[in-house]
Order: structure tokens, then sequence, then C-alpha cells
């Protein structure tokens, strides 16, 4: 049946118009696929039914389509959720637990607003101990009945950072139902009818909300199934938390439906980035004896690695823009040096290099300094100064990167330059300008264009090429994981938490140099 409907995108409009039997069976059949109204309009000979399947974009709607049951819908659920907040959702917490050990240990924990780290708490047995018991208790939440509102105004008030997570969650089937709100409001009286871009927003949001609600209420018992067995009756959600589901639920089937008057796509790389960062918070907070204990061991680490990274990039960059111009250059003793610095460090593994500097580099000053002072006394402080120098594993750091990536740059900034036609380059002195004028104002901002991807992908490998920097001492996310690992032979957790790091850092980079790409790009 769909192979016959499919074929109907052959028949014009005229056919339409002067065929009675015709029109009244392509009707009904465009009626049963949603499509009646929209055919005659596109069948034209040159658009076939399946090139365009907008209905309600680009154009104002008229009266009828307002109520389309889709945007009804829709709306019905985003108010369903705006009220539902005014209803009890979590009326009763945790104020209070005790935790007892076999060995004796009692530790007490009290939460002014919400509980948190309870579950760490119970989790980290102290040595030779186990968890023998934990005492709740649980009361009323006061002022505001445990409604969704109550909860986000008295998290705003406090402005503790602990319960800013359980704040996040709460928002986010509000901001669902205002994205709706918006939506419907201007679909109703904009010129160009439904916006695309809201339309995809309202997907992702209304496929995130009831998960986003679910973790809140995770948060009412820290995450942990022991302390929800211990207060199941207490901690149950209660009316406003199912009234909610019903409208998110309600928005989500209307922004599915509606996803057809977009071609837009629904899910892009960011996605990627969200995952890895969401798998780190749940590891995080549903087991957070080891994960919570190694995030805040290696979160400094994870700050070195950053400003590494940066601070060598900018040294590369104009390490590159050097050597690049080396190579292109006429004369023969700068490209010859430039194209000898190349060849050597692109010839040795950066490790090596890392190493070298390390520990070889102090000999090379040492002997250096002798020199100096064997041939000059008025030299000697100039190479007592060598001798005494010693760079901190920070700097030798940084230079050991800078060396290495400089190499690779250069050949990227020869490449970018020499794809500019010689043409460029002599117009502009045929104008009057010098040729490092002609370079800085003509040649340099066109190759800028060609050389960004490039180098954004260089950063990229910087970023995970930086771990090699732990062995010379410095306290990166590399060592600061080894060092955890070597304190408590968790090996496998280790290291996944710190491989979800480097995930987050590399794929965000890279979506930066994307979209910085993307803006950057011209017709050639």
């Amino acid at each position: 049946m769909s192979r016959r409907y499919w074929s109907l995108g052959a028949i014009t409009a005229s056919d339409c118009e002067q065929s009675g039997w015709m029109r009244h069976l392509v009707g009904n059949g465009l009626r049963v696929l949603g499509w009646r109204g929209r055919f005659c309009r596109l069948a034209t000979g040159e658009k076939t039914l399946t090139s365009d399947i907008r209905e309600m974009t680009g154009r104002r709607l008229v009266p009828a389509e307002r109520y389309d049951w889709r945007l009804v819908l829709g709306l019905a659920g985003a108010l369903v959720v705006l009220l539902a907040y005014f209803l009890p959702m979590f009326p009763q917490r945790i104020i209070r637990a005790k935790t007892l050990f076999s060995g004796g240990t009692v530790k007490e924990a009290e939460f002014p607003v919400l509980i948190f780290e309870q579950h760490y708490l119970q989790s980290k047995h102290p040595p030779d101990e186990t968890l023998q018991e934990v005492l709740l208790t649980v009361a009323p939440v006061e002022g505001h009945r445990g409604s969704g509102w109550g909860w986000l105004l008295q998290i705003s008030q406090q402005g503790n950072l602990q319960v800013l997570s359980y704040g996040l969650c709460l928002a986010l089937p509000l901001v669902c139902a205002l994205i709706f709100l918006l939506m419907v409001g201007l679909a109703w009286f904009s010129e160009k009818g439904l916006a695309e871009l809201l339309i995809i927003a309202s997907i992702n949001l209304s496929v995130l909300a009831p998960v986003s609600l679910f973790l809140a209420w995770e948060h009412q018992f820290d995450f942990s199934t022991l302390l929800f067995s211990l207060a199941r009756a207490a901690l149950m959600p209660r009316l406003g938390f199912w009234v909610a589901l019903v409208g998110m639920l309600l928005m989500l089937v209307s922004a599915l439906s509606l996803r057809r008057e977009t071609p837009r796509a629904v899910v892009n790389w960011w996605a990627l980035v969200f995952v890895a960062a969401l798998g780190i918070w749940l590891l995080i907070r549903f087991k957070p004896f080891p994960f919570l204990e190694i995030w805040r061991f290696i979160l400094d680490g994870i700050g070195v690695t950053l400003r590494i990274s940066v601070i060598s990039f900018g040294f590369i960059l104009l390490v590159s823009l050097l050597g690049g111009l080396g190579r292109i250059a006429r004369a023969r003793l700068i490209h010859g040096l430039a194209s000898l610095y190349v060849e050597i460090i692109r010839g040795i593994p950066l490790l090596v290099q890392l190493l070298f500097i390390w520990f070889a580099l102090p000999q090379v000053f040492d002997a250096l300094g002798e020199a100096l002072k064997a041939f000059s006394p008025g030299l000697e402080a100039y190479g007592q100064w060598l001798i005494d120098l010693r760079l901190d594993p920070f700097t030798a750091a940084v230079l050991g990167l800078t060396i290495c990536y400089g190499a690779y740059g250069s050949e990227i900034f020869r490449a970018g330059i020499s794809s500019i036609h010689h043409g460029q380059m002599e117009a502009a002195r045929s104008l009057g300008m010098t040729y490092f004028q002609a370079m800085r104002y003509i040649i340099l901002p066109q190759a800028v264009r060609v050389i960004l991807p490039p180098l954004g992908n260089e950063f990229v490998a910087l970023l995970k090429d930086s771990s090699l920097v732990s062995v010379l001492a410095v306290s990166d996310l590399t060592r600061r994981g080894r060092e955890y690992m070597a304190s408590t032979f968790l090996s496998f957790d280790t290291w996944i938490m710190v491989a979800l790091c480097y995930l987050v850092l590399t794929l965000f980079s890279s979506r930066i140099v994307e979209f910085i790409e993307s803006k950057s790009k011209f017709e050639r």
C-alpha cells in the first residue's frame, strides 16, 4: 500500500483539479496519511509528495490550524506541569541520619535543607568494620508542603551548591513547559508559524524532563536504595509528581508528532558531550565510594591539565607561525634552519623529548656554563647562572609540548600559506606593500581559515598528549589518578573516572573547534 501512495507524487496539480474520481481517491488516501490539503500545493510536477512535509512552519497559521491537536496537546501538557508544581511532590524529607558500624564507630549527620553525602558516609567503612545499621529521622517539610515551587524557592534562598543538582533536576520540567508555551504562543501569533528551533528544543527537553524529575526524587534519599527502603512510605512521591509526569507525557507525544515540521537534526554531537558528563555525575551519585572520592582527588589535576594545554598552545601558535614562515622563506639559511627543526623534532617521540628536557637538559646547561666560565672571566656570572638554572616540572612540560607540537604546527602553517595563490602576494607587492605587510594584511587572514581546522585537531591531540607530562612529576589529571590508584589499588574505578574526564574535555574542545570552523567558512 505504501508503494501506491508514494507513487502519487508524480501526479500534477492539474490532474488534481481535472479528475473528479482521482481527486476523491487521492483525497481519501491522503486523509489517512494526514497529508490532505498539502498534496495539491506540492504536486506541481517539480516536487514530489515526499519533497516537503512541513505544514505549519514558515507562514502564518490560519485560525483552524492554531487549534491543531498537536499544539493543543502540548499546551495542555505544559499547563498540567505548571499546575502540578503547586501540588505536594515531596512533602517529607530526611533531617537526620545516624550510621552505626560493627566496630562501634558512630557517625551522625544533620541536613538543614536536603540530605547530602549520607550515601558516601555509609558506603566508606572505617578500617576492619562493616555497616551495621542506619537510623533515620524523617519530618514534614516546613512552609511549602513539599511542592515543586516551594522546593525551588527554598533552594534559591539557601544558595547552597551542595543541592544545586537537585534544583536543576527539579527546574528542567518547568523549562520544558515554558518552551512549549513559547512555541505555541509564537505559532498562534507569529508571521512565521512554528519556530523550528523550538520544535527541536521541545523534543529534547520533553525526553529529558521525566528522567530529570525522577533524578530529583532520587535526591530525597541521596540515591541510596538502602535509605529508601528504611523510609519507603515517607519518601514516596505524592500527587504533584504523578500529575507532572502525565503532563510531561502529553508534551512528549506533542513534540514527537511535531517532528515532521522541521528537517533539522534533533540530536547533534553536543549530545555526546552531555552524555559523557552525565555519566560522570551519575557514577558519583549512585556509587559515591569510590567515585566521589576519586573525583575530589583528581579535580585539581583537571585544572593543571587545562592550564598546561592552554599555555602550551599559545606558545605553539607562535612557534608554528615562525616555523611556517621559515619553511617558505627564500633565504636558504632561514629555510634550512626551519626545515632542520621540523625534521628532527618530528622524528623523536614526545615522551623522549620530555625526558630529555627533564633529565638531560640540566647537564647541557652545566656544560654551557662551564664553557662560558672557561672562555672569559667576564662571562663567569652568566656561566654560573646557567649552571644553577633548573626548570620546574610545569615549565619543563610546557617547553616540551611547545617544541614538539610547534614542529607539527609549522607544517600546518606552511601548507595553509602555500594554499593561497601566489598572485595574492604579487598583487600586494605591486601595490607597494612590503613582504611583511602583504603577509600580515593579505596572506595570513586568508590562510587562517585553511589553518583553523587542523590547528583545532592539534589542540585536541595536545589535550590528550598532555597526560605524558605526568612523568615529569606534574600533578596533572593522569598523575593524580596514578597517585589515587597507588594508595587504594582501585585501578578499574580510577581509570574509568580519568578516562571519562579526558573524554569530556576532548569532546567539548572538538565541538568548540567545530563551531569556530563553521563561523569561519568561506566559498572557495
